[in-house]
């Protein structure tokens, strides 16, 4: 059974990290309906008219304030100039830096989120020629290049940050889990080709008849055209023995076949493993990849594994021997609750009947209504509207309702033949 990891590793990081919002200049906060370009207009005559009056520092604040304004709106560009022209004015303030170099960070984030990881960096360094020890600059940096399987830089980075600042959340363990990955992964060979950055594990003897760029292609294709969504940037796969995978993930069960955590990460076929399985744990982890980008890493745990145990399916059907044995019981977990059975800590049989439950609720809102559906569910998701109330609005019903219909349906679907 595969499993993604939980967390939005990235970007759930960086937002709890991210720079200090910035601030507003002068004796008191401005309304929120000020006109500053119509304030601005009127502070240049005054400078005109009195070169070196207080009008020079009013007109200063003014740019700074409009500028903190257009950043939160995400106006980047006029931000910048409006900041700029303030430092222009006041080089030495302090606050004018923190805000154009916070205004850059949150670019940059912006940036890295959308999976541009050059223009990330350059902002970075521009946030930095202002604030040169701002440990969140060099946790983003970090986490720029460790996306990008640029380990070394990754570590460097974050030793940085905690230097200063060693309070850093969730820092002191990516640094730890680079520091173990590295020197496995720096020895990969590459096969990079136009959707995905494969790297295999130094002399990995690889199984005749198999090939993973074929399987990855075939997921693109398929997953893709279930959730219209084709990513344009590389995805990093890193593939591994079986050996090397578990020894680099000992603290995940023994169930867990396939991670995806910004980079998929899968075994290679094996004894233990046939290929059949390691498509399907291929399929599983492309389809967190595609969730995580068109929600923007807020799906739902029971969603997300629904979706990816779906896809997965359709190229290797498993049991669902939990979910039955559940439903003959009437120990069915409700969906408000499913996520919280997704836990690394809990029995194998009981994370097994999340996934099964999660794939068959899937399973029947896609027979009943169609994946289209789904694909304006997740939309709504990524635009910060709760599950309950996307499902509601999409399919005109309470998600309670929507329970007591799978729950009817689930019959059907457990009647079919198991696989053998």
């Amino acid at each position: 059974m595969s499993c993604a990891v939980r967390r939005a590793v990235g970007v759930a990081l960086l937002l709890a990290l991210g720079a200090s919002p910035a601030c507003w200049a002068g004796d008191k906060e401005p309304p929120e309906e000020q006109d500053w370009p119509t304030l601005i207009t009127r502070l240049q005559q005054d400078v005109y008219q009195r070169p070196g009056s207080s009008a020079q520092r009013q007109l200063a604040v003014a740019y700074n304030n409009y500028g903190v304004s257009l950043g939160n709106t995400k106006q980047w560009s006029l931000a910048t100039q409006q900041l700029e022209e303030a430092l222009r004015l006041d080089a030495d303030n302090l606050q004018f830096r923190r805000n154009l170099s916070n205004i850059y960070m949150n670019q940059a984030l912006d940036a890295h989120q959308q999976h541009r990881p050059d223009e990330a960096l350059r902002l970075v360094e521009k946030a930095l020629a202002h604030q040169p020890t701002l440990p969140q600059a060099f946790v983003l940096r970090g986490e720029v290049e460790y996306g990008r399987q640029r380990l070394k830089e990754a570590k460097a980075a974050w030793t940085r940050a905690l230097e200063l600042d060693p309070q850093l959340p969730d820092v002191k363990e990516r640094l730890e889990r680079v520091t173990q990955e590295l020197p496995v992964e720096s020895k990969f060979e590459r096969l990079s080709q136009a959707y995905f950055d494969l790297r295999y594990e130094e002399h990995l003897e690889r199984p005749v008849g198999f090939d993973v760029r074929d399987a990855l292609l075939e997921a693109r294709r398929l997953v893709g055209s279930d959730f219209a969504y084709w990513p344009k940037r590389k995805l990093v796969v890193l593939i591994y023995s079986a050996e090397k995978f578990r020894a680099l993930r000992q603290e995940t069960p023994d169930w867990v076949g396939g991670q995806f955590d910004g980079k998929i990460r899968v075994p290679l076929p094996s004894a233990a493993l046939n290929q059949a399985a390691v498509k399907q744990i291929l399929f599983h982890e492309y389809t967190h990849a595609i969730v995580f980008d068109l929600t923007a890493g807020k799906c739902p745990t029971w969603l997300n594994e629904g979706l990816a145990e779906y896809e997965g399916r359709t190229q290797l059907p498993g049991s669902l021997a939990y979910l039955i044995q559940a439903h003959q019981s009437g120990r069915l977990i409700p969906w408000r609750e499913l996520s919280d059975f997704f836990a690394m800590s809990l029995p194998a049989d009981t994370v097994g009947l999340a996934y099964q439950e999660a794939y068959s609720i899937v399973a029947h809102l896609v027979t009943r209504f169609g994946f289209w559906r789904i694909r304006r569910v997740l939309k709504s998701i990524a635009g910060g509207q709760p599950w309950d109330q996307a499902l509601s609005a999409e399919y005109r019903q309470k998600p309670d309702r929507l329970e007591t219909q799978w729950r009817t349906w689930l019959p059907e679907l457990l009647a079919q033949p198991s696989p053998s």
